[in-house]
């Protein structure tokens, strides 16, 4: 077996089709199938099946990918932790991030990142807090931007504290003042986001014992605007995301501050160049 028949496995399990993999790896749609046979050829054991919705891993599949990730990321690891032995920094980072840090940090770190280190290459994967975290657990990710919770499955490194307010619409009359309780949220009908997406707001919650009247469940943020400044609900929103809130919003305060902890959620053991990446990270925005 070779690194590269895993390497052609596993860009083939991410893209769900064979024509893509060639293209991505530089193949001909021979030559990946060709390496996906004999990989199964060497297991014994079947790994993908084709059908309506491109390649699908079958449950030997899915046991094997899990390996063939973890190996993948070594060897990347090994080669970047070579380079560096030899006093050069290469390699390239995989990050998940998320709208308001995609829109409010990346470009800064982007920036600081490539003029000090322009042999790391990092990629941006947006998604989901918890489908962030299960991609870094897995190995398909590097590194993300994540929040605190109490069900971590990966290491945490924190930054921020992101404060959170109750917005509503100018129209509404909670508008006219500058607090609001955090039992009267239970009065109002609420635009919440999605699950994946909640954990500020799902803790919020639960540390109040507070049960919303949810109205919509909506994943993107200028959604969730756009239906409290059409006074459809209210909503709970951290400050980085309100940083362009719009004047027909109104933030208000709580009782008592809340926030949602912004962070890094990384594996035990990470490349050189993930290490890289997460000194500049914490140097530019670690807070706490």
């Amino acid at each position: 077996m070779t690194i590269q028949r895993y390497e052609v496995f596993n860009k083939a399990v991410q893209l769900k089709n064979i024509t893509n993999t060639g293209k991505e790896l530089g193949l001909t749609q021979s030559g990946v199938s060709h390496a996906i046979k004999s990989l199964e050829d060497d297991l014994g054991v079947p790994l993908l099946i084709r059908n309506r919705l491109g390649l699908q891993l079958t449950s030997e599949g899915e046991r094997v990918y899990e390996y063939t990730l973890k190996i993948m990321q070594t060897h990347d690891s090994l080669l970047q932790e070579v380079e560096t032995l030899k006093g050069l920094k290469t390699g390239k980072v995989k990050v998940g991030s998320f709208a308001s840090v995609t829109s409010q940090w990346i470009p800064e770190i982007l920036n600081v990142f490539s003029n000090k280190y322009p042999g790391i290459t990092i990629e941006i994967y947006e998604d989901d807090y918890e489908s962030l975290e299960k991609s870094v657990s897995a190995g398909e990710l590097d590194c993300c931007f994540t929040t605190a919770s109490d069900k971590k499955m990966i290491d945490f490194v924190p930054l921020i504290k992101d404060k959170l307010f109750c917005i509503v619409s100018n129209k509404n009359p909670l508008s006219e003042q500058k607090t609001i309780k955090t039992r009267d949220l239970e009065k109002h009908p609420l635009i919440k986001p999605k699950k994946g997406w909640d954990n500020e707001v799902s803790d919020f919650f639960s540390q109040h014992q507070i049960v919303p009247n949810v109205k919509y469940e909506i994943s993107d943020d200028h959604s969730i605007l756009a239906l409290v400044q059409a006074n459809i609900g209210i909503n709970i929103r951290p400050e980085l995301v309100l940083k362009n809130a719009p004047a027909s919003i109104t933030l208000l305060d709580f009782e008592q501050d809340a926030f949602r902890i912004i962070g890094l959620g990384l594996n035990k053991q990470i490349s050189p160049a993930t290490a890289t990446f997460v000194s500049v990270v914490t140097d530019l925005y670690q807070a706490i």
